[in-house]
């Protein structure tokens, strides 16, 4: 029944509308390849802002690395709750909440996100079907792309076998490798290296084949239990035992670590377990009650177990070795799954077989020569994907490397504010080893030693810029999900689920705006997405003022004031927004805003009322007075003005100027 019901949903998605078509194939004003996290919100994000979308995704699961890959356990800093992906957790919430569930059960901590794999895809399916304007195609790649003056005119897709050109004004790469760049000509980095030069000895980060497990408690179904060891076994088991044994330490603690540890790390909410409502991620207490979690610890491929660095740059460029890595990442995991039932003791433990999973696999493993037919029954229910933690990353306009994250550890941001600033991010430098020089990108002028540890970190909030979105050449093209232009390190710290939701939507809204304004999206200013986004409730700046919630009428100006610098709060956590101002004050904001401005003599230090700041600024503007309108009917009356209207005032005037 829920399988069916998905398939429902996903179909009443797929029916294209009759505008979409055109003799010579479908027309749309975006197209965004790959419905994962970042493409799923880019979507959204455009079709909200009158977009005809399209959303094509190769596999038959939306939602990329959190929802196909299994990795539904958010790596949240809690920070970064805004925009889309706060709505997208707040329906996770709001779903568990009705069934008694809690969702703070993973990571070992009481504030944490964590939902299963197939409610996700549904939340998701969900809030792309009440976009009204997204035509989504499933099982459907890219074959190739057509460019017409170094600009991304139209795409051929395959589905089912039949070939269809998608033509779109505005392109998107959310795919989980950045497979679509390659085929505009874009130059994009691999590795720690520019394609088309590529370091064939180079690597990337881990590849991991999650799975979800979960307990049985009226027994294990015969089909689920592996009674023989999985091919490979004897090379995993020496690290398996490394990280998590029977017998293993508590969390905070020393490797190895016990199997209540490692459910507590991956946990996922279980409605059927009666004891659920007792569950706390971070009440030690409560973790031998989790009955289903996440395969996502010990199993990273190849994981430095084989004397190699890391997974080599062939897994993004070799279609063939790629497949044969997710192949032997899947074995690995299913090697996992047999210690769970024999080591570590939990007979009654297999991989769930009610996630939905089954109709497809990247790797086509049930050709796998190598894997015997009696593992068959427990494979079908692994994800489509492996979690691929790093992709190619175009080469953009901005490229952001590690002196764009640094964080102050008392104050937890970045010290100088961005006013480029399109999303949000805060998770530390990740990536998984590999900090050494030979792995670094060469011409970013990057050190290992410039790489902070990631015990030092303690959260902070750093900013996106719009440039990395961008191609440094070709048009019609932006990057979403991992593919942004950022170095090796801070791809560690981008390319976890809030972030590349927060990334995608801001791609979708700098797309919808270029096809808006009938332009490039290098042409369109950043203040014009920014605005989008921030009536959007997507936060942009480094601070969270107490007395300007996103619900006051004044939270885009004071966003925007402290983003552009034209205004000071009172404090890191106090705006000041009910604070009258003086001439003095009208007149600092406007020049840090404009320049210099010639302002007639005032008494500086009286207090100035809306009706006389309306007033003063139909003496600014003169005979350019009406393109302002709006904002001088807005800002009249006898009251003394407040620091939140005048961060308002400024900024409406900023986004009214040419």
């Amino acid at each position: 029944m829920l399988t069916f019901l998905i398939a429902s949903l996903i179909f009443l998605l797929t029916m294209t509308s009759d505008n979409a078509f055109a003799a010579d194939g479908l027309r749309f004003d975006v197209a965004v390849i790959g419905a994962g996290t970042g493409g799923s919100a880019a979507a959204i994000q455009a079709a909200r802002m009158g977009m005809d979308v399209a959303l094509i995704e190769e596999s038959d699961w939306i939602g990329g690395q959190m929802t196909g890959a299994a990795v539904s356990t958010m790596d949240d800093v809690r920070r970064t709750r805004t925009g889309i992906y706060n709505e997208f957790i707040t329906r996770v919430r709001d779903y568990y909440a009705m069934r008694n569930t809690p969702v703070n059960v993973c990571y070992w901590g009481s504030d944490t996100i964590a939902f299963e794999p197939w409610v996700g895809r549904k939340i998701l399916t969900d809030m792309i079907k009440e976009s009204g304007k997204v035509t989504l195609f499933l099982e459907a790649r890219v074959l190739k792309v057509k460019t017409e003056k170094n600009r991304v005119v139209s795409a051929v897709i395959e589905s089912g076998g039949e070939k269809t050109t998608v033509t779109a004004k505005v392109f998107i790469d959310a795919t989980e490798t950045g497979d679509f760049i390659p085929l505009t000509g874009a130059r994009y980095r691999v590795g720690n290296s520019i394609a088309p030069k590529i370091d064939k000895e180079s690597v990337i980060q881990d590849i991991t084949y999650v799975a979800v497990v979960k307990k049985y408690p009226d027994g294990l179904p015969p089909e689920l239990k592996l009674t023989k060891r999985p091919p490979g076994y004897e090379d995993y088991l020496p690290h398996f035992r490394k990280v998590i044994t029977k017998d293993g330490d508590w969390w905070p603690g020393e490797y190895p670590f016990n199997v209540p540890v490692h459910n507590a790390y991956r946990a996922m909410p279980d409605t059927t377990n009666p004891d659920r409502e007792k569950i706390d991620g971070g009440v030690s207490s409560t973790w031998p009650l989790i009955t289903r979690t996440g395969v996502n610890w010990a199993n990273d491929y190849p994981g430095r177990k084989y004397g190699e660095a890391g997974m080599s740059v062939k897994y993004l460029e070799d279609k063939k070795f790629r497949r044969e890595a997710e192949r032997r990442a899947m074995a690995e995991t299913l090697a996992f799954i047999f210690y769970m039932q024999t080591e570590l003791g939990l007979e009654d433990w297999s991989v769930d077989d009610r996630q939905g999973y089954g109709k497809y696999f990247s790797n086509n493993w049930q050709e796998w020569k190598e894997m015997p037919d009696e593992f068959s029954s427990v494979l079908i229910h692994f994800p489509p994907f492996p979690y691929v933690r790093e992709s190619r990353r175009i080469v953009g306009v901005t490229t952001m490397t590690v002196k764009d994250v640094e964080r102050d550890r008392v104050l937890r941001r970045m010290l100088k504010t961005n006013p480029d600033s399109i999303a949000l991010g805060e998770y530390p430098t990740d990536i998984h080893g590999l900090r050494e020089p030979q792995y670094l990108d060469r011409d970013l002028g990057e050190r290992a030693d410039e790489i902070p540890a990631d015990s030092e970190w303690k959260g902070g909030l750093f900013q996106i810029p719009l440039g990395v979105l961008v191609p440094e050449k070709v048009d019609g093209l932006l990057a979403a999900e991992k593919n942004i232009s950022v170095s090796r390190i801070v791809n560690g710290s981008t390319r976890l689920q809030p972030v590349t939701m927060l990334t995608g939507q801001a791609a979708g809204a700098l797309a919808a705006e270029s096809v808006r304004q009938n332009t490039a999206p290098r042409k369109v200013r950043p203040l014009d997405v920014q605005w989008r986004l921030l009536g959007a409730k997507d936060k942009l700046s480094l601070f969270n003022f107490d007395d300007v919630p996103v619900e006051s009428l004044w939270w885009r100006g004071v966003e925007l004031s402290v983003i552009y610098d034209y205004m000071d709060p009172a404090s890191e956590t106090i705006y000041g927004v009910d604070q009258e101002m003086h001439w003095l004050e009208v007149r600092d904001a406007f020049r840090r805003a404009f320049g210099r401005l010639e302002f007639p003599a005032r008494e500086y230090e009286a207090t100035v009322t809306l009706d006389e700041f309306s007033g003063w600024l139909r003496e600014l503007f003169g005979a350019d007075a009406e393109r302002y309108k709006s904002v001088l009917e807005r800002f009249s009356g006898g009251e003394v003005m407040k620091k939140g209207q005048l961060a308002a005032a400024v900024a409406e005037i900023k986004l009214l100027k040419d």
